[in-house]
């Protein structure tokens, strides 16, 4: 029987959508951030309200943030399923995210690799040498692919996430809760590594960690619209607020926290991120997130030559809603065959050697496991996009 969880498909997929367009707009015109979204909304032009609308809905950013939370949620759940918690319970969860993430990281990048030899990129003059190639493949920098720094963060938090599933283990949900007071507090003091990586990833991550504790909650039990009620908030305090705003940024991570509570807990039979386009968008979405700045960056050259730059910069948000439906139709099918020829076969060859055969579940919350020799079987499909091991991961830094 299979643990997929349906609604987080969903979720995860219209998140990485939202990152495509948010990056095909974004590229039309590079001041968009200082002239249109990072000012007060009363500063903004009559012409660029609706831009600023536009980049409301596709939000790359709070995307990423969503994908982060997603990433706690599911990867604590996993852990959760573990009978005991211990150094080989670590080895071989962080063996499985190295075989979920990694695989079709490297095959983007020597795709991409090989691209920037036929025609350098557009965000480079010149092909990528093979030193980038490598460090962007081990996750050490993200020069080939931009989107990549989310991964960089993913594969960050691994520690983190192990430390407060051991930390369940011994003290209950206070565990998770004391590292959300103090990643909340690195918004404002600084993350004490790798800041801008981890300032926002690690109060997402923490949020996402808290989503399992809320078990047998009555969470599971309010209604599909309350997702859609927390969605559209979203998308309306970023229209209303600048993006640099840290009330806009909390609001926004409270808000996807009740989003993704509702559907991790949901018991409703018949919801509408049940609907078979999301779910599969969902399924493609680790690809879809990898994948997409490379088709944007091979395509973008031949559309400046035809249209130019100053036509684009003008009409940035006809340009990019365009731009992103033809990189989303180029992307779909790579991204299908990515996940049936990449990231599937590694995902069940994790599970196949680094899973223990026994699926009894163990509840993290209790300060005295069950004490066994074997553990349960992490599900890696349940996982948001790169995010996790299923990741998304996403953005393209913008």
């Amino acid at each position: 029987m299979s643990n997929r969880n349906l609604r987080l498909d969903s979720l995860r997929g219209i998140a990485a959508l939202c990152v495509v367009f948010h990056h095909c707009i974004h590229i039309a015109n590079p001041h968009l951030v200082p002239q249109v979204l990072n000012v007060p909304l009363s500063s903004v032009s009559g012409a660029d309200i609706a831009g600023r609308a536009l980049l409301s809905v596709f939000a790359g950013g709070m995307a990423v943030n969503l994908f982060f939370i997603l990433s706690g949620a599911v990867l604590m759940a996993s852990l959760e399923r573990e009978e005991t918690f211990n150094l080989r319970t670590a080895v071989r969860f962080t063996a499985r995210r190295i075989l979920r993430i990694y695989p079709a990281l490297v095959v983007m990048i020597a795709g991409f690799g090989f691209l920037s030899w036929v025609y350098p990129p557009s965000h480079s003059s010149v092909p990528f040498t093979v030193r980038q190639m490598i460090e962007n493949g081990l996750l050490l920098t993200n020069h080939v692919n931009g989107a990549t720094w989310t991964l960089q963060a993913e594969m960050l938090m691994v520690p983190f996430i192990l430390l407060i599933a051991f930390g369940r283990c011994l003290l209950g949900n206070i565990a998770p809760v004391l590292f959300l007071f103090w990643a909340t507090s690195r918004l404002f003091l600084g993350a004490p590594f790798a800041p801008g990586l981890m300032n926002v990833a690690l109060p997402s991550f923490a949020l996402g960690m808290l989503v399992p504790a809320m078990a047998g909650s009555e969470a599971g039990k309010l209604p599909g619209w309350i997702v859609f009620a927390a969605l559209i908030a979203m998308i309306g305090i970023r229209f209303s607020l600048p993006v640099a705003d840290i009330r806009a940024l909390i609001a926004e991570l409270a808000l996807s926290f009740c989003a993704v509570t509702v559907l991790f807990q949901s018991q409703v039979k018949h919801h509408a991120f049940h609907n078979p386009m999301l779910t599969r968008l969902g399924r493609i979405s680790y690809g879809l997130y990898l994948i997409h700045p490379v088709v944007l960056s091979a395509l973008l050259p031949l559309v400046v030559a035809t249209l130019g730059w100053d036509w684009i910069a003008r009409n940035y948000a006809v340009f990019g809603v365009l731009f992103g439906v033809i990189v989303t139709a180029i992307t779909i099918p790579l991204s299908e065959l990515s996940e049936r020829c990449v990231e599937r076969p590694f995902i069940n060859l994790g599970r196949r050697v680094f899973s223990p055969t026994n699926r009894t579940r163990l509840d993290l919350s209790k300060t005295k496991p069950v004490q066994s020799h074997d553990l349960h079987a992490f599900d890696h499909r349940l996982l948001p996009p790169g995010s996790a091991e299923e990741l998304p991961a996403p953005s393209v830094q913008s």
